[in-house]
């Protein structure tokens, strides 16, 4: 990869070829941090009942038998096929399933994070290493989909972004589940000596399950948590995330490493020295 001198961004789409994919999957419940490199099973939260679910019709076709199905039909000459400019959402959202519970041939969502959050890691102590005596060090992390993972509604919400129960989910007890290379960075860098910053989009009103969740996920003794307060709410995602960041840098802090998983997290002045662009094949936030 070409490495720019200062300001660097890796985006895993790029690599996802070279990864090599774990397939174990753990027998692990949502509040629990992933011990290997594979999606979790979802338990239901209390208060939601099974029929509640959208419900899921097993067995579908795979998503190569779908495509071939397509492919076959459009090569019939007594078909009158429309032209579809846009791939069909229904096959897109079974290759994201497929993507999210590594089957198939289209990868492995938690090995490519974990993927990208070790060469993070690697970076870091590249930094650290060459830290001038007295300098006060940050590492600033987005939350979701980057240091907690809301798979587990996402997957109960057929990846419809529903936003009644997603925010239900959030602030609840079974959202305190940590993507594990994410976690790992944070506590390589703390136990590094790096102050930790936590910028996230969510609303003000989230504060208290949020800094719950991410102490009961394992990030302990974090230094700042900016959610959006007042007129933040309406700012663009680049705006506040630009400002939170000027916050930590007018207080004495080197921003060494910025790690999110939107565009929107990193783009904006100050930039870190470094931004770590995660994975989201899930939704995107300007």
């Amino acid at each position: 990869m070409r490495m720019r001198r200062l300001h660097r961004r890796y985006d895993l789409g790029l690599l996802r070829a070279a990864v090599l994919r774990t397939w174990g999957v753990a027998a692990l419940a949502c509040g629990v941090c992933l011990a290997q490199v594979g999606p979790p099973v979802c338990a239901v939260p209390a208060g939601k009942q099974v029929a509640s679910l959208r419900p899921q019709v097993e067995p579908r076709p795979t998503v190569a038998a779908t495509v071939a199905t397509a492919e076959i039909a459009a090569a019939d000459p007594t078909m009158i096929v429309a032209a579809e400019p846009m791939e069909n959402f229904g096959v897109a959202r079974y290759r994201l399933k497929d993507y999210a519970d590594c089957v198939g041939t289209g990868g492995c969502y938690w090995a490519d994070v974990d993927a990208q959050a070790k060469r993070a890691g690697a970076e870091l102590m590249r930094l650290i290493a060459a830290r001038k005596a007295g300098e006060k060090l940050a590492l600033v992390l987005d939350i979701d989909e980057t240091s907690l993972t809301n798979y587990c509604e996402m997957r109960r919400e057929d990846y419809g972004f529903i936003s009644v129960p997603f925010n239900e989910w959030a602030v609840s007890s079974e959202a305190d589940m940590a993507l594990p290379g994410t976690l790992r960075l944070f506590n390589e860098a703390r136990a590094e000596g790096l102050e930790v910053f936590f910028i996230t989009g969510r609303p003000g009103e989230q504060r208290a399950a949020t800094a719950k969740n991410l102490e009961a996920a394992g990030y302990k003794g974090w230094k700042g948590l900016a959610l959006r307060e007042g007129p933040e709410m309406t700012m663009a995602t680049v705006a506040y995330k630009s400002e939170e960041r000027k916050k930590i840098v007018d207080a004495g802090y080197r921003i060494v490493m910025n790690v999110g998983d939107q565009w929107s997290d990193l783009n904006g002045e100050p930039k870190a020295e470094i931004s770590v662009k995660l994975p989201n094949p899930f939704y995107y936030l300007p």
